[in-house]
């Protein structure tokens, strides 16, 4: 189990302030580098992250736009059918040249 941050730093200063003056100084600019990594690290993180998000956002609009399109499309082509194909009871006729032609009507 890690200790909280406040007993983990008492431990700590009390262990720094145990050893020779030396130890310490050396213990103190040893923690600083760390700390400068680690923020270098964290800084380097958030920016990979900054950079996903917005490839991914990009991505997101372009896929968006994609299927507005084929969205129009599929919405004309069925307006067409819809257009073309006309429902009387049960029999279905198709309109060619402004007249309707029924298929059990054998005249022209």
């Amino acid at each position: 189990m890690k200790p909280s941050g406040w007993s983990w730093l008492r431990r700590r200063s009390r262990r720094i302030n145990c050893g020779p003056p030396h130890e310490a100084e050396g213990e103190a600019a040893r923690l600083r580098d760390e700390v400068s990594q680690l923020r270098t690290e964290v800084l380097n993180e958030k920016k990979q992250k900054e950079d996903l998000q917005l490839r991914l956002d990009v991505q997101k609009e372009e896929l968006e736009r994609e299927f507005a399109v084929e969205r129009e499309e599929l919405a004309a082509d069925y307006q067409q059918q819809v257009d073309d194909t006309f429902i009387f009871g049960y029999r279905c006729c198709m309109k060619k040249n402004g007249k309707a032609r029924y298929p059990f009507n054998s005249s022209g």
